[in-house]
């Protein structure tokens, strides 16, 4: 049994009355005040949160070819100030981590969700990519919320969305994983808590990562172990917006082969008008295409209960009758975000 692993704000988070949780392997915080309350700071003011469990690798940019045969997008061609979410395909198409790149004019940081930090050195490895992991020396902290931006721009200079920066001890890009603005900031790990401070001196809240899955469902965002598998492909996910690679790359015969038969599994979102909650695992039918729910929970700012379903293939039929504890629930597929 490996060591439980800690981020360097883990006395700091303590010190907060943070509920802890064991997550991929590391002791994070779940809440502080509690799930609902951090979930309107971020949709209301602002809310930080430490994700330095993510994996941060530095890729050098002469390799940026090789990179690229790797993912199913084109960071190539891409300018030198932009942050890239990408998938590391397998073989057979399917999705292996969905990341994020930052793009600069001589290195490239990579970011991986934590439960695959291993998997995806083991594929740099393989794939003769080298790296320096940055995970243990540093920390990453999302800012994200309707008023992170005018809040962050007293401490950094911020960027467009979808784009990087490097100011003094900070490299960030203006990206996060809530459905509002913010910027994910990777910064060494002694320089940390004064940054937290200052955040903090501006009425920016800690939240942890019980908002952060509110948050990221509520926005209609994947989730890699839930959406998103070693079994399910980008276009399986609906993630077809990713593919943007033009070159070959690993898995494009199965990925070509799938958008051009439609014949595969489909992701999709739906809401209940019920109270119940249809959650991971739920079994649900649609018109006789089965499905299994990879996400759900109650949306704290719609009030009902929403989610993703996976079907078997594409459903005819937009209602679906979902097994919650016996009971058979209606609900009804949507095709646009849960948040417009």
């Amino acid at each position: 049994m490996s060591e439980i692993k800690t981020t360097s704000l883990y006395d700091f988070h303590l010190s907060k009355k943070a509920k802890m949780i064991d997550f991929a392997g590391w002791s994070m915080p779940f809440s502080y005040d509690g799930t609902l309350k951090e979930h309107n700071y971020v949709r209301n003011n602002a809310g930080y949160f430490d994700v330095s469990h993510m994996g941060r690798l530095r890729l050098n940019y002469s390799q940026i070819e090789d990179i690229n045969y790797l993912i199913c997008s084109d960071l190539k061609n891409i300018s030198n100030t932009k942050a890239l979410y990408s998938i590391f395909t397998s073989e057979s198409g399917t999705a292996i981590d969905d990341v994020i790149f930052w793009k600069f004019e001589d290195d490239l940081i990579l970011i991986c969700n934590a439960s695959n930090t291993n998997k995806i050195k083991t594929h740099l490895d393989i794939n003769s990519i080298d790296y320096e992991d940055l995970t243990l020396i540093t920390d990453l902290i999302a800012v994200q919320g309707k008023n992170a931006i005018d809040i962050v721009s007293d401490i950094m200079s911020v960027p467009d969305k979808f784009s990087t920066a490097k100011d003094g001890k900070y490299i960030y890009a203006r990206t996060g994983y809530t459905g509002e603005d913010g910027v994910e900031v990777m910064v060494d790990n002694k320089e940390t808590l004064k940054f937290i401070n200052d955040l903090e001196s501006r009425g920016v809240q800690p939240c942890g990562l019980g908002s952060r899955d509110t948050l990221r469902l509520e926005a209609s965002l994947p989730l890699y172990g839930f959406e998103l598998t070693d079994d399910i492909t980008p276009v399986e996910a609906g993630l077809k917006w990713t593919i943007t690679n033009n070159d070959d790359y690993l898995g494009k015969e199965s990925i070509d082969e799938q958008l051009n038969s439609k014949q595969h599994k489909h992701l999709k979102k739906f809401n209940l008008n019920a109270k119940q909650i249809a959650r991971t695992g739920t079994i649900c039918t649609s018109d006789g295409v089965e499905g299994v729910v990879t996400s759900g929970n109650i949306s704290p700012v719609l009030g009902y209960p929403i989610g993703f379903v996976l079907f078997k293939s594409n459903p005819p039929d937009d209602l679906v009758e979902f097994d919650i504890r016996g009971n058979l629930i209606e609900g009804k597929l949507l095709y646009k975000r849960f948040l417009s």
